[in-house]
C-alpha cells in the first residue's frame, strides 16, 4: 500500500476526481478545470465527430450552466489523468535506473 501511495498516476487519479467532484458541485461551471486544462479533452471538445461521441453517453446532472455532462468526460478526465501519471511514473523509474 505504502508503495501505491507513492506513485504519480495514484495522485492524478484522486486529482480528476477532485476535479470532477467539483464539476458535480458547481464549482467548475463552465468545465475550464474538467475539459479545458486537460490538453487531450481540450482537443477532443474542439473536433466536432469526436466531441458529438462524448456527448451522446449517459447524462449526468450537475450544477453547471448546462445542467447535464456526458459521463464519458468524467472517464476520459480519470483516464488521461492516469496516463499523465504512467509517464511521470515512467519517467523516475527511468531517471532512477541512471541514476545507479
Amino acid at each position: 500500500m505504502k508503495k501505491i501511495l507513492k506513485t504519480f498516476s495514484f495522485w492524478f487519479v484522486i486529482m480528476a476526481l477532485m476535479g470532477i467532484y467539483m464539476h458535480q458541485i458547481g464549482q467548475d461551471s463552465k468545465s475550464i478545470v474538467l475539459i479545458s486544462f486537460n490538453p487531450i479533452l481540450r482537443s477532443i471538445s474542439r473536433n466536432e465527430m469526436l466531441c458529438n461521441q462524448f456527448n451522446s453517453g449517459f447524462q449526468i446532472t450537475c450544477n453547471t450552466i448546462v445542467g447535464y455532462i456526458s459521463i464519458y468526460w468524467y472517464i476520459g478526465s480519470i483516464i488521461t489523468f492516469f496516463i499523465y501519471g504512467l509517464l511521470l511514473d515512467l519517467i523516475r523509474f527511468i531517471l532512477k535506473r541512471i541514476n545507479k
